[in-house]
């Protein structure tokens, strides 16, 4: 499994953490809770509660690996890789 990275919990439902994924038509680097279907293209868009309803776009998708966030909006946010934390 291709290692994952993310950027905080959900502002839309609170529950969980949003996990950074590259829209494979744009490469635009997004959060994404796949629960609630809610998407974040900056980091900005999560602190005013902004955002987008993935399931409103037409669009595939896949975990963006940590060149991609380098280069994005996201290089200068605190972003986690899953794996450099306990998971229980």
């Amino acid at each position: 499994m291709p290692r994952r990275y993310h950027a905080g919990n959900c502002s839309s439902c609170r529950q969980a953490r949003l996990f950074l994924f590259r829209n494979l038509v744009t490469d635009d680097i997004y959060a994404h809770r796949e629960e609630c279907e809610w998407g974040y293209l900056t980091p900005a868009e999560i602190e005013t509660k902004g955002g987008f309803l993935t399931l409103l776009e037409e669009f595939d998708a896949d975990y963006a690996g940590s060149d991609a966030i380098s280069r994005s909006v996201w290089a200068n946010y605190k972003v986690v890789a899953v794996d450099d934390q306990d998971e229980t």
